[in-house]
């Protein structure tokens, strides 16, 4: 019967993989990809994005496009975020009396804002939050390169060219 042979095979989908398709894949193929699907979802594990010497480090919650002319990553602030870096020095920086007020202070002025980072990897340029930048950047919070060449990195880990001056 030809629904039998139908049921079979697997079918083709682009941009999609069904059980029935990694089933039928080599077995290295399979494991490389699964490999290569966890790697990215290690990197943005606890990955930061700062767009400022006298703000926290926001908490990345997506990444896109890695290693393309539209590499993208979304950071929101959040509350261990915000008490982590006023128990570790945003208190002097913020001219706060003590930490608990550094918490109060910074969660009423960030708690739940966004930093955007967009890449194009292919010209080595970034954008984080309203600043553009164009690699190799001067590795410094003067500039605010000392916080792009990290974003960059994350987001164009293949670039060939020079990221910060040292």
């Amino acid at each position: 019967m030809p629904t039998s042979k139908a049921l079979g095979k697997a079918k083709s989908r682009r941009g999609s993989l069904s059980p029935l398709s990694l089933r039928q894949m080599c077995p290295t193929t399979a494991i490389l990809l699964a490999a290569s699907f966890s790697s990215l979802a290690t990197a943005a594990s606890g990955a930061e994005l700062q767009r400022s010497c006298i703000e926290p480090p926001a908490t990345i919650i997506e990444i896109t496009g890695v290693n393309t002319k539209h590499a993208r990553a979304v950071a929101k602030f959040t509350e261990p975020d915000i008490i982590k870096a006023c128990h570790e020095g945003y208190v002097n920086q913020g001219g706060y009396a003590s930490p608990a007020e550094c918490i109060r202070e910074t969660k009423a002025n960030l708690l739940g804002d966004a930093i955007r980072a967009e890449a194009n990897c292919s010209k080595g340029t970034i954008k984080l939050g309203q600043i553009s930048f164009k690699m190799p950047v001067e590795n410094n919070c003067a500039s605010g390169g000392i916080f792009a060449a990290p974003a960059f990195r994350m987001l164009c880990p293949q670039y060939r060219g020079k990221v910060a001056n040292e």
